[in-house]
């Protein structure tokens, strides 16, 4: 046993001492611990009951809306964003505030959101074409139908308290924001309500500098949505803006079930922007995101205790279009540039040429997959002016706002003739070389007594093959064709090239119709037998849009294959990290056409390409290149210009159809659309001498 040893007298004094200390410290923590729980408890537990917690929203990052090769077509940018938390912001103060951030507003020449349908002045009256916004605020103030704008006015001041020490004019600017924030459901479910967004770096600093009179205000920095290129293809990327209450809650029949599935149930709050039309409203579930919330704890005073970002947002997918903006934008000058000239030409005593032309549109697809590689549409608009001048843009002359090249709805003229063509050849009405013999008058119906119905054809043709008759678009070749065919076996070859039928494009399109004796019942006429030699022909009761003629165009180059029309190519991350998702090429239909229908269609194609004349040929380019061009009627005594063709004819990459509105000369465009794609030449500058024709249906 290993003995044990006796501690010396001066370790056993520092024993003593530190368990002394030890005491010491234990009973100090233990009366501020009884100081805190009993002395001072009841003081503390007041003070935790007097912090205010908040669950505000972090708005999460919109996806970047880019054409196919990345090119920026909505994007986003840092701004500030002037907001009010409702837990914060005091109610007898409202007006208060509201005025005095208005005179900042208006010093320092900012707007800010007021979606009151009234004008804005001391005596206000309802804003024009906004019926639908008037009814939203009579059913919000429960007044009649019959309510004047004055009556309005009466019922705003009494709800939100505008006292008689503010004048008129103030009186309306208060009413507009407190209006917005109802609207938006302000209240402890959505606490936050933008009031102005993207001010100044000036605005932002001074309220700021007066945060002390304006409690519930703050700056915060968010996304603004931007249209780098507000130009390009507006009809198609679109714009964002504050929902509708319409839009925020589900419609439901009289059973209970959901016919329309409001924003308030995918989670969105009442104050959020939406895609409104367009690529924004398209692909709103994948550009959005998923907002953060943020906690904040603050004083009664109104000390921000602490903050932090308890749920971090999820930032919005990125969309990719098919469609090249720099070739857009070389379309669409293009277009612009042509119904320019032709609005400068002077009449003459064989007609106007085009000189009343009020629009048009182009279309440009990739054959082998349906992509949209371009669609102008003239006149037209910037996106960044949409909110801001939307008035201005809606009354403008010829209606910039209407997208002509997926709902203008015109007929095709003489480019149906290649439709006619593809089924007569298909079904075996005709051969590539049987003629019919054009002497200028179709007099097929003189067997019928009294007939006096005898269309007729531009030239004296002689003996005609379907080639020829493609070149020269010989009308007397397809009223005897497009009769021996029948309406029946028209409309189903005109469906499967595309017209009359939907294309499938992602956005909003008209359809149309292809004439027979059963639209025409619909549309309240009478069908008469010679009524198929004018449909063969492209007029009567057909109507396509500029969208369907270039699918018709692509399925021509294609052999009878008709691929779905898209814009979206592919929808990725926010960070570009990862495709999750992928637009395919889709068949929508297909007929075998044979190597003799499409030789022979093509071959009269090229002839018409051939007789395009300088500086606008088409012969030069180092290949061939098919051409359909059409003269439409829009009434008996006005026309349209119309083309179709796709390049290099034997193995096209693009298919384009133009149609000018009252234009003329449609087919001196596509060697400009072609050069713009390919990267080669230079635009021709018109002349009169080389743009004047007659303007008669092919």
């Amino acid at each position: 046993m290993i003995p044990q040893k006796t501690p010396k007298p001066k370790e056993r004094g520092r024993l003593i001492v530190l368990s002394f200390l030890s005491a010491l410290v234990c009973a100090a923590y233990i009366l501020n611990l009884m100081n805190f729980q009993i002395v001072r408890g009841s003081e503390f537990q007041a003070q935790t009951q007097q912090l205010t917690v908040s669950k505000i929203a972090v708005k999460a990052a919109r996806g970047e809306i880019v054409d196919c090769n990345g090119a920026a077509l909505a994007e986003n940018k840092v701004g500030f964003n002037i907001v009010f938390y409702y837990s914060f912001f005091p109610k007898a103060q409202q007006n208060r505030i509201i005025s005095g951030l208005i005179g900042i507003l208006e010093k320092n020449g900012e707007n800010w959101y007021d979606p009151l349908p009234l004008t804005m002045e001391a005596d206000p009256s309802f804003e024009a074409d906004r019926d639908k916004d008037i009814e939203t605020l009579r059913n919000k103030l429960g007044v009649n139908v019959y309510a004047t704008a004055s009556d309005c006015m009466y019922n705003l001041r009494e709800l939100f308290g505008i006292d008689d020490s503010y004048d008129d004019l103030t009186a309306r600017k208060i009413a507009g924001v407190r209006y917005g924030m109802v609207l938006a459901d302000f209240s402890v479910n959505n606490n936050q309500y933008a009031f102005a967004e993207d001010v100044s770096t000036d605005t932002a600093l001074l309220i700021k500098e007066t945060s002390h009179l304006l409690p519930g205000v703050d700056i915060v920095d968010e996304d603004i949505r931007t249209y780098p290129q507000g130009g390009v293809a507006p009809h198609i990327v679109g714009v964002i803006g504050k929902m509708y209450a319409e839009e925020y809650y589900s419609t439901t029949d009289s059973e209970g079930n959901v016919l329309t599935e409001g924003y308030k149930d995918k989670g969105y709050k009442m104050d959020s922007l939406v895609g409104k039309m367009g690529v924004e409203q398209l692909m709103e579930a994948e550009l959005h995101g998923v907002d953060g919330v943020k906690t904040v704890e603050q004083s009664k005073d109104g000390t921000i205790i602490s903050e932090e970002v308890t749920t971090a947002p999820e930032s919005g997918n990125n969309v990719v279009l098919t469609i090249d903006s720099a070739f857009q934008k070389k379309v669409q000058d293009i277009l612009e540039a042509h119904i320019l000239m032709l609005r400068e030409r002077e009449s003459d005593k064989d007609g106007d040429h085009g000189n009343k032309a009020e629009g048009g549109s182009i279309v440009v697809l990739d054959s082998k997959t349906g992509g949209i590689l371009a669609a102008a549409t003239y006149p037209s608009y910037d996106l960044n002016d949409y909110f801001s001048n939307y008035a201005s843009i809606r009354d403008a002359d010829f209606a910039p706002l209407n997208n002509r090249a997926f709902n203008g709805l015109y007929r095709p003229g003489s480019t149906f003739k290649t439709a006619v063509a593809a089924g007569a050849l298909q079904e075996g009405i005709i051969t590539p070389s049987e003629t019919v013999n054009c002497q200028r008058v179709y007099r097929y119906y003189d067997i019928l007594p009294g007939n006096q119905f005898r269309p007729t054809c531009l030239g004296y043709h002689g003996a005609t093959n379907v080639m020829k008759a493609l070149t020269v678009s010989c009308n007397i070749f397809f009223y005897d064709v497009g009769r021996r065919l029948g309406t029946e076996k028209m409309q189903e070859y005109a469906h499967l090239l595309g017209l009359g039928a939907s294309t499938g494009v992602e956005l909003n399109e008209s359809i149309g119709g292809i004439s027979g004796p059963q639209r025409s019942e619909n549309l309240g006429k009478t069908w008469v037998q010679g009524d198929i030699c004018q449909a063969a022909i492209g007029q009567m009761d057909t109507n396509v849009t500029p969208l369907q003629m270039a699918v018709q165009a692509m399925t021509l180059a294609n052999k009878g294959t008709r691929y779905q029309a898209h814009l979206i190519k592919e929808v990725r991350s926010y960070d570009d990290s990862t495709v999750l998702s992928t637009t395919p090429a889709t068949v929508l239909s297909e007929f075998p056409m044979t190597d003799e229908t499409f030789e022979a269609i093509k071959e009269g194609m090229i002839g018409a390409a051939a007789r395009v004349p300088a500086p606008y040929q088409l012969t030069d380019l180092g290949y061939d290149v098919a051409l359909k061009t059409g003269t439409p009627q829009k009434n008996n005594t006005e026309f349209h210009s119309a083309a179709i063709a796709f390049a290099p004819a034997d193995n096209a990459d693009i298919a384009i159809s133009v149609m000018l509105e009252l234009g003329d000369n449609a087919n001196y465009l596509i060697r400009q659309i072609l050069d713009a794609y390919y990267g080669t030449g230079s635009s021709p500058e018109p002349t009169e001498e080389e743009t004047v024709s007659s303007a008669l249906p092919e």
